[in-house]
């Protein structure tokens, strides 16, 4: 990053812009956002269409347009910052190329906005995709990227296309290479309506007796990451690796979410294994081994479903 960027100020109130308020990760921010301590940062999503039974929206269906930006700012004054939360994984096909292509162009955009207004550091979404398949060791920022979908390849692409972009505006960029959201993944998305008689969920057990061991985060614990990320006073880090600090096995979720599963054993792999090495997240924003617990995350998960 350039030297010459402009910090966010400190001491007053922060606001910023969360991109994708509709998506699955940004209606469990919304959520539970207010629950929190919101520690001085004020947020306004972002939605394509009017949402007027909302409070603090901005409505901006284009990105290339910057009106809606504009007249946004001159009604509720500077923005700190922008959240970039765009491209739903669970959504949208991970194969269709076209999708993921136009999600590289959507950043693009709002960072050009974003330097349009003067916002001097935009967080993007990425994910841990981009890392690939598992090698038994926590996977670090520095670590080579080796994606085996479409949907990892296009993020990994993502990166670089706006990590060039935003170095040429002068935009402090981060990129958040996010694990498992409680609630926005496979696992516990699907079974968000499952109740008691239903069919067991189908989890893959391996020769120790677990299943799949993942990083996962709670919707609160993700919201206290992100403001304290953006109330940071110095630059961010290009990349930071965002979950609670140890894996956690699946059947142990879905044990603590008290929803029946049903074991299909398979031979040991490094699959079994997917995480991430948080340490320089610890670094900055208080995430301890409590927030890694399955009966926490289910909890946050819980309140998040209840409070939409």
């Amino acid at each position: 990053m350039l030297n010459s960027h402009k910090a966010p100020h400190a001491g007053n109130s922060y606001r910023y812009i969360f991109l994708g308020a509709s998506g699955r990760i940004g209606r469990l921010l919304r959520a539970v956002w207010s629950l929190g301590d919101a520690r001085n940062l004020q947020v306004d999503w972002q939605f394509r269409h009017e949402m007027p039974e909302l409070k603090n929206t901005l409505t901006w269906p284009d990105f290339s347009v910057l009106d809606p930006l504009l007249r946004h700012t001159d009604l509720f004054g500077d923005i700190d910052g922008f959240f970039v939360f765009l491209g739903d994984a669970q959504k949208a096909s991970q194969t269709n190329e076209s999708a993921l292509t136009a999600h590289v162009t959507l950043v693009e955009q709002a960072l050009n906005a974003a330097a349009s207004i003067d916002v001097r550091r935009v967080i993007v979404a990425s994910s841990s995709a981009v890392y690939g398949a598992g090698h038994g060791v926590p996977f670090h920022e520095s670590d080579v990227l080796e994606p085996v979908n479409a949907y990892g390849v296009a993020k990994c692409e993502m990166e670089k296309v706006c990590r060039a972009r935003a170095n040429t505006l002068g935009i402090d960029l981060c990129f958040l290479r996010i694990g498992n959201v409680a609630g926005a993944d496979a696992l516990l998305g699907s079974a968000a309506l499952w109740q008691q008689g239903d069919a067991p969920v189908v989890l893959d057990i391996f020769p120790d007796g677990q299943g799949p061991r993942r990083s996962y985060i709670g919707p609160q614990s993700l919201a206290f990451v992100l403001s304290g990320l953006a109330q940071q006073s110095g630059l961010l880090a290009d990349v930071i690796n965002v979950a609670a600090p140890q894996s956690v096995s699946m059947n142990a979720l879905l044990d603590a979410a008290g929803i029946d599963w049903q074991a299909r054993y398979v031979a040991a792999s490094p699959l079994q294994d997917i995480a991430l090495n948080c340490s320089l997240l610890e670094e900055l924003v208080l995430v301890t081994n409590a927030d890694s617990a399955p009966s926490n995350i289910i909890g946050q998960w819980r309140i998040a479903l209840g409070a939409r």
